[in-house]
């Protein structure tokens, strides 16, 4: 029996990447030195390591996740040895502003961004994975927080 859900398992896992196009070119490979795709240049970024120096910063996403017309950041870190957070910046009138931190996936992480409900703003969609765990959450922006309308998997991949 443990080795039929094993089968099944990485037979999933195969079928997943083949879909999937495999690891997406901004993740993270453990075990690998090459950085994940970083918008370093982006004047919030700046404001990120001023607050959260001491955290790694893993992966990053622009876009307008609040409708103003200008460009948001969201940014995965490590936030301990185990775990990963994700957070939104924004600037509003002049002050720039941080998300509560969420949770997000610990390997293979992914930003994408999608027009779910056809109404503004854009939905963010994070997924990835912690060992055999698969997850996805898919976010929308209200009232300056990520609400999780839909997921699944992601309380065992953060």
């Amino acid at each position: 029996m443990r080795r039929i859900k094993s089968t099944t398992i990485l037979l999933f896992l195969f079928f997943l990447s083949g879909c999937s196009g495999g690891v997406p070119e901004e993740a993270a490979i453990p075990g690998q030195e090459k950085p994940a795709a970083m918008e370093t240049d982006h004047s919030l970024y700046k404001h990120f390591i001023a607050v959260y120096g001491e955290k790694k910063p893993l992966l990053t996403g622009v876009n307008d996740i609040n409708d103003d017309g200008r460009e948001d950041l969201i940014v995965i870190y490590q936030d301990t040895a185990e775990t990963n957070k994700m957070i939104a910046i924004w600037e509003e009138k002049g002050e720039v502003i941080f998300s509560e931190p969420t949770p997000a996936p610990v390997e293979n992480y992914r930003i994408e961004w999608r027009d779910i409900d056809n109404k503004a703003p854009v939905e963010l969609i994070v997924s990835g994975s912690k060992g055999v765990n698969i997850g996805y959450a898919i976010y929308r922006w209200e009232n300056g927080d990520f609400v999780n309308i839909f997921g699944e998997g992601m309380e065992n991949c953060c």
